[in-house]
This record gives C-alpha cells, structure tokens and sequence, in this order.
C-alpha cells in the first residue's frame, strides 16, 4: 500500500512540473536560433517578463494574441532592458524598438501613477505576434522592418482561440 501511494505521489508531482514548465517555440530569427517561451492567453501575456532578472542568451519570449489589433508594451515590474519585435499575421515585422527600464514604483505614487508614467511602445499597426529577446538583439541580429520570420502561423494562432 505505502509502495503503491509512493508511486501515485511521483506521478502526481511529475506532472506538477510539466504543468508548470513553459512551452517553448524553436524560431530561426535572422542568422540564430531562438527558444522562445510562448505568452498565449491574457494571464500570460500580461505578465510577460515581468520580475526577471537576466534573459538568458538565445531565449526570449513569443506573444501570441488571439486577435490582430494594435498592441501597446511597457515595461511595468521590468528589471532589464528588453527589445520587443511586433509582427503581423503573416509574421513579418512591422515595428521594434530596445524597451528601457523605468524606475520602480515610489512609495508615494499609486500604482494608477506609475503605470501613467511608463512609456508605451506601440505596434501602430494591427498585430497577431510580439517577440521580446535580450537587449541589443534587434541590432545584433540586423532585423528590419519588413522581414519575415518564420513561426508555424497557423499552429501558434490556433493555441491562441
């Protein structure tokens, strides 16, 4: 019996941790390889890399939104420097930007304050996608307005319904 309730423990606390572990997408962006933990559903995608402390080289993160509207980022809660790359439903790119640090919430100001206070980087046209990768990444790998990247379009929009 104890054997048996041992065995039904592991299990459970196997798929606990697989539960709990991001969904990764392998991306060829440019010249490199990226594992990218998807953002789908609006808990995810509102949360987005908030509280980290390093991306780790090669990894970053794909937001996959369940309709093409124009997207705003900020960088609330975000304690390093992010590039953000918004593509559209055919995965080409139409804008970026190097999304900047902003100070954390002062003890005074409100948390309406400081959310009117951080800068938005918008999409400026309709979206389905947004990539967020290590700072300087946009320039390291020469991505330009325009590109395509390959992503599995039709999979990723259909996690997204």
């Amino acid at each position: 019996m104890a054997h048996r309730l041992l065995i039904i423990l592991l299990t459970l606390c196997l798929v606990a941790c697989e539960q709990s572990a991001a969904i990764r997408e392998h991306v060829r962006i440019g010249p490199e390889d990226w594992s990218l933990e998807l953002a789908v559903g609006d808990a995810a995608i509102q949360r987005g890399m908030m509280g980290r402390e390093t991306i780790p080289k090669g990894t970053g993160m794909l937001f996959v939104f369940s309709e093409p509207v124009i997207h705003q980022f900020w960088m609330a809660n975000c304690l390093i420097d992010i590039d953000v790359i918004f593509l559209d439903g055919q995965g080409r790119v139409t804008t970026m930007y190097r999304m900047v640090t902003e100070p954390p919430r002062r003890a005074e100001e409100s948390q309406l304050q400081y959310e009117q206070r951080l800068p938005l980087y918008s999409s400026r046209v309709p979206v389905r996608f947004a990539i967020e990768l290590p700072a300087g990444s946009i320039d390291a790998i020469g991505l330009r307005a325009g590109d395509a990247v390959p992503i599995a379009i039709d999979r990723l929009k259909s996690l997204s319904r």
